[in-house]
């Protein structure tokens, strides 16, 4: 009986050194499965944050260009020409356009996207008008997709 158990034994031991064996030789080999495996689960998140990245930049630089054209301007009607292009159907119609704006100089401060609804923005920007200066608050909403616009804003002023 002895006999069996210190055979039983031996054979577990010979067993997990074969185990290690393998185990080393396998971690030692170039060809890794499991390093390939990672690096291409890597790439794949690399190019969703490319894509997430790109559509970043492009609706930050549709609200700058935005702001920037919403504050400038010389005349009511050059705003309203220059705004249009970044607005959908349903923004030009419910606009707050006003056609007896004074020409302006001004620049935007801040950009701020919300938290719950990624696709609100709120803009803070400066606007002079005959050497008064005022506070703008542009809050926008922008549509899905590859090309974004603005389909929705209001113009707010403090004083």
């Amino acid at each position: 009986m002895k006999k069996r158990y210190i055979l039983l034994w031996a054979i577990g031991i010979i067993l997990f050194i074969i185990s290690i064996l393998f185990l080393l030789r396998l971690s030692q080999r170039e060809d890794d499965l499991f390093l390939a495996e990672t690096s291409e689960s890597i790439s794949e998140t690399t190019e969703t944050t490319d894509s997430s990245a790109q559509k970043n930049v492009a609706e930050q630089a549709l609200l700058e260009d935005f702001g920037e054209d919403w504050l400038n301007f010389s005349s009511a009607l050059e705003r309203k020409q220059n705004v249009e292009k970044y607005l959908t159907e349903d923004a030009l119609k419910n606009s707050p356009i006003e056609e007896n704006e004074q020409a302006s100089t001004g620049r935007i401060k801040t950009i701020s996207q919300d938290v719950d609804q990624p696709q609100k923005y709120v803009l803070i920007g400066e606007k002079t008008v005959q050497e008064e200066t005022k506070e703008v608050i542009l809050e926008i909403d922008i549509t899905n997709g590859s090309s974004p616009k603005i389909s929705h804003f209001d113009a707010s002023y403090k004083e």
